[in-house]
């Protein structure tokens, strides 16, 4: 079924009403008010073998997917959009059609799993990918490499700190470098925000949680200012890549989709009133939600979130994780569960979620506010909170009522401005927390005469993967260093002079790569060298990881073949599936 067959109310209507009214189209064989759903996978073609209808498949032309497209690109303002299986799905279609070497910008604390999935496999496939806070619009004016960056990512409300990103300042800074920004406006919605208006060149949003709203469908969306190239490489990539959507997921996202602006306000109002309610506890250090005056981005979230700050909130917990735990286990009324944007309440410990190489802190618990009573939320929390001090025996907190600090304290003097300390600043806040996604480390080592070297600690695929990005990012902001070098960080510089092949590499996985795969329990034996080939064995707790093959291709054979002149392929022989755990994925620390 086409536009032709169907009646639209005026565009001239509140979006509250075309929301309401799935635009108000009315089928033409049936006048159901409901839009039909299309199970059909393909079409019928004409006689001639051409398509009048528009349809040829599913993946790209399913008329199920036309209204909840139409529908979102209206309320964004946008030119055109295209649902996917995921938010994840659509998130990954905005960075897979970049192309190798281009420069992205992104924020350092964001959706715990696209930040995974980024330092895992984008960075993996040749995007260099650097993250800020980019709330800080200095911060974010010095990541820009004019030519190169071709990315900024934000995310604004950020998860599941809720920091706030100036929308039209992102805008101006990546477009004057020449890089377009993409917003997951996941948090806030179009109700309360429509990052177009503010410059945006993509909106994308995992519809899984406040566009649907009922916690019942898999689901994401992007929304495109406008039909450019960049946005027909995503289009082929979501009809090729096939991480479309289902009809049936469509015709429930609709439906959804109509009860929008209700349910967005109704969180969005009783999250203040919870927030408001908790401000000052004497059992919580901050109360995080823009909807705060004292939330350090909340005169910006005035300005770009129009009706309401979010059904989003996080509570830092006094007593730190073991009272933070404590008080997620006691709740009766929030649901322990993952997730956000649903009519019901839900209560989650991130740190714990998240791994080691979270950037949240522990003692922190994200809240999302349903619909519920917002009297019966806040006496839940209350009641878990007691609970929580009493079954920990909780020292007497402060006198109830005094105002809890917005910000953390700082908790040391702050370092000698040296060149030294100014590069392990940078490598703390842009380099190592991705390395450390990755499941190792880097350590400054020392700097000389133009040369920095950086140790490598843990997986060696964790790190010299990421050796052009960290190289890049390093120079970018220092251009007076020459050369970054990776060395073993706890074994000493690999001998040099051998008299064969084979001996060169088995001194190199002696002296640099065993002792960092030691790490994870495990090492690597060199079986033979033959036809300028080595041919590698994994034992130990490394046979079976689901990431040896990334250690492997991106991290060991990199060392060796850079290291060892006779040595142009590296052949692994391990027999991963008789291992202990045959494809365990490691819990890296």
């Amino acid at each position: 079924m086409t536009d032709k067959d169907r009646t639209t109310i005026g565009a001239a209507l509140s979006a509250e009403t075309l929301t309401a009214q799935a635009l108000g189209r009315i089928d033409a064989e049936t006048r159901a008010l409901v839009p039909p759903l299309h199970p059909s996978t393909t079409f019928q073609r004409d006689a001639d073998g051409g398509y009048s209808s528009g349809r040829g498949y599913t993946r790209p032309h399913n008329p199920t997917y036309d209204a909840p497209n139409d529908l979102l690109t209206e309320l964004e303002g946008g030119g055109d959009c295209l649902l996917f299986a995921s938010g994840m799905a659509a998130a990954t279609a905005v960075f897979q059609a970049l192309l190798p070497g281009d420069h992205v910008v992104a924020p350092r604390v964001m959706y715990w799993a696209l930040r995974k999935w980024i330092v895992d496999f984008a960075v993996s496939w040749g995007l260099e990918v650097e993250f800020i806070d980019t709330s800080d619009l200095a911060a974010l004016a010095a990541a820009m490499r004019p030519g190169q960056t071709r990315l900024v990512w934000i995310e604004t409300p950020a998860n599941p700190t809720w920091d706030i990103t100036d929308i039209a300042a992102a805008a101006r800074i990546a477009h004057d470098a020449g890089a377009r920004l993409a917003v997951d406006s996941t948090v806030p919605s179009p109700v309360l925000t429509r990052p177009i208006a503010f410059g945006a060149d993509l909106v994308v949003h995992s519809a899984t949680k406040y566009l649907n709203g009922h916690s019942d469908v898999l689901a994401g969306a992007i929304v495109t200012r406008q039909e450019d190239g960049y946005w027909q490489r995503i289009r082929a990539w979501h009809r090729d890549g096939g991480a479309v959507l289902g009809s049936f997921e469509a015709w429930l996202l609709l439906r959804g989709m109509r009860t929008l602006f209700l349910r967005v306000r109704r969180s969005s109002e009783s999250a203040l009133i919870i927030a408001r309610h908790f401000e000052g506890h004497p059992l919580l250090s901050h109360v995080l939600y823009p909807g705060l005056p004292g939330h350090p981005g909340h005169a910006i979230a005035a300005r770009q979130m129009s009706g309401g700050f979010g059904g989003m909130l996080s509570l830092r917990i006094r007593g730190g994780e073991p009272m933070a735990m404590a008080v997620a286990a006691a709740v009766r009324v929030f649901k322990r569960a993952t997730s956000l944007g649903g009519v019901e309440s839900l209560i989650e410990h991130r740190a714990s979620i998240e791994g080691p190489a979270s950037p949240v802190p522990n003692d922190l618990l994200r809240l999302s506010v349903g619909i519920e009573s917002p009297q019966d939320l806040i006496a839940d929390l209350s009641q878990a909170l007691d609970t929580a001090a009493a079954s920990l025996g909780a020292a007497s907190p402060p006198v109830q009522g005094a105002p809890a600090p917005q910000s953390a304290p700082a908790t040391s003097e702050p370092a000698a401005d040296t060149a030294e300390s100014r590069l392990q600043e940078l490598l703390d806040q842009r380099v190592r927390p991705m390395v450390k996604e990755r499941g190792g480390d880097i350590t400054f080592v020392k700097l000389s005469d133009g040369v920095l070297e950086l140790g490598i600690v843990g997986s060696p695929g964790a790190s010299l993967p990421l050796g052009a990005a960290i190289r890049n990012t390093v120079r970018h902001y220092y251009p007076e260093i020459t050369e970054v070098r990776f060395v073993a960080a706890n074994a000493g510089p690999a001998a040099e002079g051998d008299e064969s092949t084979a001996g060169a590499v088995q001194r190199l996985l002696d002296d640099w790569i065993n002792p960092a795969v030691a790490d994870h329990g495990g090492r690597i034996d060199l079986v033979k060298v033959e036809n300028e080939t080595a041919y590698l064995r994994l034992e130990g707790g490394c046979q079976g990881c689901a990431m040896a093959d990334l250690t492997l291709r991106q991290g060991v054979e990199v060392m060796i073949k850079e290291r060892v002149p006779g040595i142009v392929a590296v052949v692994d022989v391990t027999d991963h599936a008789a291992g202990r755990a045959p494809y365990f994925k490691t819990r890296k620390s």
